[in-house]
């Protein structure tokens, strides 16, 4: 058996504040992570520091220029049980992706259809739990009650198997 780690963050940028105000939810990003201390997570945000406009697969390093400058990130980690296969399989698409990860955008236009409840998905396009949720359901780690598109940030914090491991300050989290 392996484990992997879901982040929910709020990261308290203008986006994540206008994220938590239409879901009225405090976590407004989420993540994944292949190790306890969660210092890579991989996710779907921006990729400039002071624009979120260019956003799409990102890695980001708990000590990195992001959290450097968003250093109150608030979070809670879940840790998952998961099969050696199903680890092997998470890990091979995200290393496809992390390959590839020019080719993927952040889904701009999908977050106005899926909050008028229309699930319209684009290739390469994703949110950061549209994201997360795709890879753990194309892994077999688990099966969400809606299309993948339409979960949420909230969604994580009820799944069967995830068990929360820390809540607080993402800088401080080991």
């Amino acid at each position: 058996m392996k484990k992997i780690y879901v982040i929910q963050m709020h990261t308290k940028t203008i986006p994540s504040r206008f994220v938590s105000f239409f879901t009225m939810y405090k976590y407004s990003h989420v993540a994944l992570s292949f190790t306890k201390d969660c210092e890579v997570t991989y996710s779907f945000g921006r990729k400039n520091l002071y624009s979120f406009l260019n956003g799409g697969f990102v890695i980001q390093y708990k000590d990195g220029e992001f959290f450097n400058k968003f250093c109150d990130t608030k979070c809670r980690v879940y840790e998952v049980e998961i099969t050696d296969e199903q680890y092997v399989s998470l890990y091979n698409m995200i290393e496809d992706m992390k390959s590839r990860q020019d080719e993927y955008k952040y889904d701009f236009v999908g977050i106005i259809l899926r909050y008028l409840k229309l699930p319209v998905t684009f290739e390469n396009r994703y949110v950061c739990s549209y994201f997360v949720a795709e890879m753990l359901e194309k892994s077999n780690i688990c099966e969400f009650d809606k299309k993948t598109c339409f979960v949420k940030p909230k969604d994580f914090e009820k799944m069967v198997g995830f068990n929360e491991i820390y809540t607080g300050k993402y800088t401080l989290y080991r």
